[in-house]
Protein backbone atom coordinates (compact mmCIF):
# COMPACT_ATOMS: atom_id res chain seq x y z
CA UNK A 1 0.00 0.00 0.00
CA UNK A 2 1.44 3.55 -1.20
CA UNK A 3 2.16 5.24 1.96
CA UNK A 4 0.02 8.63 0.97
CA UNK A 5 -2.83 6.01 1.20
CA UNK A 6 -2.43 4.44 4.15
CA UNK A 7 -1.84 7.63 5.47
CA UNK A 8 -5.00 8.70 4.34
CA UNK A 9 -6.91 5.62 5.58
CA UNK A 10 -5.44 6.46 8.69
CA UNK A 11 -6.75 9.81 9.05
CA UNK A 12 -10.32 8.51 8.32
CA UNK A 13 -10.31 5.90 10.79
CA UNK A 14 -9.59 8.53 13.49
CA UNK A 15 -12.65 10.36 12.38
CA UNK A 16 -15.26 7.61 13.83
CA UNK A 17 -16.23 7.86 17.03
CA UNK A 18 -15.04 4.84 18.31
CA UNK A 19 -12.39 3.77 16.58
CA UNK A 20 -10.77 6.95 17.50
CA UNK A 21 -10.36 5.86 21.05
CA UNK A 22 -7.91 3.32 19.86
CA UNK A 23 -4.15 4.01 20.10
CA UNK A 24 -2.18 4.92 17.07
CA UNK A 25 -0.33 1.53 16.66
CA UNK A 26 -3.18 0.07 17.40
CA UNK A 27 -5.03 2.12 14.27
CA UNK A 28 -2.25 1.28 12.46
CA UNK A 29 -2.51 -2.62 12.79
CA UNK A 30 -5.96 -2.03 11.54
CA UNK A 31 -5.57 0.43 8.52
CA UNK A 32 -2.99 -2.56 7.41
CA UNK A 33 -5.87 -4.59 6.39
CA UNK A 34 -8.07 -2.18 4.98
CA UNK A 35 -8.45 -1.70 1.17
CA UNK A 36 -9.79 1.77 -0.72
CA UNK A 37 -12.93 0.84 -2.98
CA UNK A 38 -14.39 3.22 -5.38
CA UNK A 39 -18.45 4.20 -6.27
CA UNK A 40 -19.69 6.29 -8.72
CA UNK A 41 -23.42 8.42 -8.41
CA UNK A 42 -26.12 5.74 -7.94
CA UNK A 43 -23.88 2.45 -7.38
CA UNK A 44 -24.69 0.00 -4.64
CA UNK A 45 -22.15 -0.78 -1.83
CA UNK A 46 -23.56 -4.03 -0.51
CA UNK A 47 -28.01 -4.40 -0.64
CA UNK A 48 -30.19 -5.78 2.39
CA UNK A 49 -29.19 -9.50 2.39
CA UNK A 50 -25.82 -9.06 1.15
CA UNK A 51 -22.92 -10.70 3.98
CA UNK A 52 -21.79 -9.15 6.26
CA UNK A 53 -18.15 -9.78 5.01
CA UNK A 54 -16.55 -5.85 5.21
CA UNK A 55 -16.85 -3.00 7.42
CA UNK A 56 -17.41 0.21 5.36
CA UNK A 57 -16.21 3.51 6.53
CA UNK A 58 -16.89 6.83 4.37
CA UNK A 59 -13.67 8.48 3.34
CA UNK A 60 -15.68 11.00 0.49
CA UNK A 61 -18.73 11.78 -1.07
CA UNK A 62 -21.98 10.93 0.46
CA UNK A 63 -24.14 7.30 0.87
CA UNK A 64 -27.67 6.86 1.62
CA UNK A 65 -28.80 3.61 3.82
CA UNK A 66 -32.34 2.65 2.73
CA UNK A 67 -34.55 -0.08 3.64
CA UNK A 68 -37.49 -1.47 1.14
CA UNK A 69 -40.68 -2.02 2.44
CA UNK A 70 -42.77 -5.38 1.21
CA UNK A 71 -45.08 -2.46 0.11
CA UNK A 72 -42.83 -0.87 -2.20
CA UNK A 73 -42.34 1.84 -0.46
CA UNK A 74 -38.48 3.17 0.79
CA UNK A 75 -37.23 4.16 4.05
CA UNK A 76 -34.23 6.47 4.02
CA UNK A 77 -32.29 5.33 7.06
CA UNK A 78 -29.20 7.86 7.52
CA UNK A 79 -26.98 9.78 4.94
CA UNK A 80 -23.59 8.85 5.65
CA UNK A 81 -20.53 11.37 5.08
CA UNK A 82 -16.81 11.47 5.57
CA UNK A 83 -15.93 9.00 9.07
CA UNK A 84 -19.24 7.77 9.57
CA UNK A 85 -19.50 3.98 9.11
CA UNK A 86 -22.20 1.85 7.27
CA UNK A 87 -24.53 -0.82 9.15
CA UNK A 88 -21.29 -1.36 11.11
CA UNK A 89 -22.71 -3.35 13.97
CA UNK A 90 -23.69 -6.17 11.44
CA UNK A 91 -20.25 -6.81 10.90
CA UNK A 92 -20.09 -7.90 14.28
CA UNK A 93 -21.83 -11.31 14.10
CA UNK A 94 -22.00 -13.25 10.85
CA UNK A 95 -25.55 -11.71 9.60
CA UNK A 96 -26.85 -10.24 6.01
CA UNK A 97 -27.02 -6.68 5.61
CA UNK A 98 -30.23 -5.35 7.14
CA UNK A 99 -30.14 -1.84 5.13
CA UNK A 100 -29.15 -1.07 0.93
CA UNK A 101 -25.95 1.18 0.91
CA UNK A 102 -26.70 3.41 -2.26
CA UNK A 103 -23.45 5.91 -3.42
CA UNK A 104 -25.60 9.24 -4.38
CA UNK A 105 -22.34 11.20 -5.62
CA UNK A 106 -18.88 10.07 -6.22
CA UNK A 107 -17.81 8.50 -2.88
CA UNK A 108 -14.54 6.49 -1.99
CA UNK A 109 -15.26 4.25 1.23
CA UNK A 110 -12.50 2.08 3.08
CA UNK A 111 -13.82 -2.04 3.81
CA UNK A 112 -11.92 -3.61 6.74
CA UNK A 113 -12.41 -7.84 6.39
CA UNK A 114 -15.29 -7.95 9.04
CA UNK A 115 -12.99 -11.05 10.54
CA UNK A 116 -10.08 -8.57 10.87
CA UNK A 117 -12.64 -6.05 12.85
CA UNK A 118 -14.15 -8.03 15.17
CA UNK A 119 -10.66 -9.44 16.40
CA UNK A 120 -9.65 -5.87 16.43
CA UNK A 121 -12.40 -4.60 18.74
CA UNK A 122 -12.26 -7.49 20.72
CA UNK A 123 -8.80 -6.33 21.37
CA UNK A 124 -9.28 -2.90 21.99
CA UNK A 125 -11.34 -1.99 25.05
CA UNK A 126 -12.21 1.47 24.79
CA UNK A 127 -13.64 0.72 21.50
CA UNK A 128 -15.64 -2.16 22.41
CA UNK A 129 -16.48 0.38 24.73
CA UNK A 130 -17.81 2.70 22.85
CA UNK A 131 -19.57 0.74 20.14
CA UNK A 132 -21.65 -1.22 23.37
CA UNK A 133 -22.51 2.41 24.19
CA UNK A 134 -23.58 3.32 20.67
CA UNK A 135 -25.60 0.04 20.30
CA UNK A 136 -27.63 1.07 23.44
CA UNK A 137 -28.21 4.54 21.99
CA UNK A 138 -29.47 3.21 18.86
CA UNK A 139 -32.04 1.26 20.76
CA UNK A 140 -33.03 3.93 22.71
CA UNK A 141 -33.30 6.23 19.10
CA UNK A 142 -35.33 3.35 18.04
CA UNK A 143 -37.91 3.58 20.98
CA UNK A 144 -38.06 7.02 20.25
CA UNK A 145 -38.54 6.87 16.42
CA UNK A 146 -41.62 4.40 17.20
CA UNK A 147 -43.07 7.15 19.14
CA UNK A 148 -42.53 9.84 16.96
CA UNK A 149 -44.11 7.94 14.23
CA UNK A 150 -46.95 7.06 16.65
CA UNK A 151 -47.39 10.55 18.35
CA UNK A 152 -45.94 13.42 16.27
CA UNK A 153 -48.01 15.10 13.18
CA UNK A 154 -46.18 14.92 10.27
CA UNK A 155 -44.98 18.46 10.23
CA UNK A 156 -43.06 17.66 13.64
CA UNK A 157 -41.28 14.64 12.18
CA UNK A 158 -40.24 16.68 9.54
CA UNK A 159 -38.73 18.81 11.86
CA UNK A 160 -37.14 16.50 13.21
CA UNK A 161 -35.58 15.18 10.48
CA UNK A 162 -34.58 18.17 9.05
CA UNK A 163 -32.78 19.37 12.68
CA UNK A 164 -31.45 15.52 12.81
CA UNK A 165 -29.70 16.16 9.77
CA UNK A 166 -28.21 19.76 9.58
CA UNK A 167 -26.76 18.72 12.86
CA UNK A 168 -25.05 15.87 11.37
CA UNK A 169 -23.89 17.06 7.99
CA UNK A 170 -24.71 20.69 8.34
CA UNK A 171 -27.01 23.64 7.00
CA UNK A 172 -27.11 22.50 2.84
CA UNK A 173 -28.71 19.43 2.87
CA UNK A 174 -29.26 17.63 -0.55
CA UNK A 175 -32.16 16.30 0.35
CA UNK A 176 -35.58 15.89 -2.41
CA UNK A 177 -38.83 16.23 -1.07
CA UNK A 178 -39.32 12.72 -1.70
CA UNK A 179 -36.15 12.06 0.27
CA UNK A 180 -37.58 13.85 3.24
CA UNK A 181 -40.81 11.87 3.01
CA UNK A 182 -38.89 8.49 2.93
CA UNK A 183 -37.18 9.49 6.10
CA UNK A 184 -39.95 10.68 8.27
CA UNK A 185 -43.22 7.89 6.91
CA UNK A 186 -45.13 10.41 5.60
CA UNK A 187 -46.97 10.69 1.66
CA UNK A 188 -45.13 12.35 -0.98
CA UNK A 189 -47.54 15.31 -1.07
CA UNK A 190 -47.75 15.93 2.24
CA UNK A 191 -44.14 16.21 2.82
CA UNK A 192 -43.94 18.96 -0.22
CA UNK A 193 -46.57 21.08 1.22
CA UNK A 194 -44.82 21.07 4.31
CA UNK A 195 -41.50 22.25 3.21
CA UNK A 196 -43.31 25.00 1.56
CA UNK A 197 -44.76 25.80 4.93
CA UNK A 198 -41.39 26.33 6.20
CA UNK A 199 -40.07 27.67 3.53
CA UNK A 200 -43.05 30.34 3.52
CA UNK A 201 -41.80 31.32 6.89
CA UNK A 202 -38.41 31.68 6.10
CA UNK A 203 -37.03 28.54 8.19
CA UNK A 204 -35.42 26.59 5.15
CA UNK A 205 -34.82 27.85 1.49
CA UNK A 206 -35.67 24.98 -0.97
CA UNK A 207 -33.87 24.29 -4.68
CA UNK A 208 -34.47 21.78 -7.21
CA UNK A 209 -32.49 18.86 -5.29
CA UNK A 210 -31.57 21.03 -2.54
CA UNK A 211 -32.38 22.56 1.12
CA UNK A 212 -30.83 25.26 2.48
CA UNK A 213 -31.37 25.48 6.49
CA UNK A 214 -31.55 29.39 7.24
CA UNK A 215 -31.97 29.30 11.20
CA UNK A 216 -30.52 26.29 12.58
CA UNK A 217 -30.91 27.95 16.12
CA UNK A 218 -35.21 28.14 15.36
CA UNK A 219 -34.98 24.85 13.78
CA UNK A 220 -33.63 23.78 16.94
CA UNK A 221 -36.02 24.82 19.21
CA UNK A 222 -38.89 23.69 17.37
CA UNK A 223 -37.97 20.07 17.26
CA UNK A 224 -39.03 17.83 19.96
CA UNK A 225 -37.03 14.80 19.70
CA UNK A 226 -34.27 12.83 17.73
CA UNK A 227 -34.56 11.14 15.11
CA UNK A 228 -33.86 7.38 14.68
CA UNK A 229 -29.79 7.40 13.53
CA UNK A 230 -27.00 5.10 12.91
Amino acid sequence: MAEKVFRDILETLKLEICLCRATDSSLMEIAQTAQRLKYLKGEYIFIDGDASEYFYLVESGRVVLSKDAPSGKTFTFLIATRGLPLNAVACLKPRPRFFSARAVEKTMVIAVPSTAFKQWVLKNEDVAACILDTMSNLLDGAYTRILDLIDESAEQRILNALNMLSLRIGPNLPMTNNDIADMTGTSRETAARVISRLQEAGLIRKSRGHIKILNELQLDGLSTSPIFIL
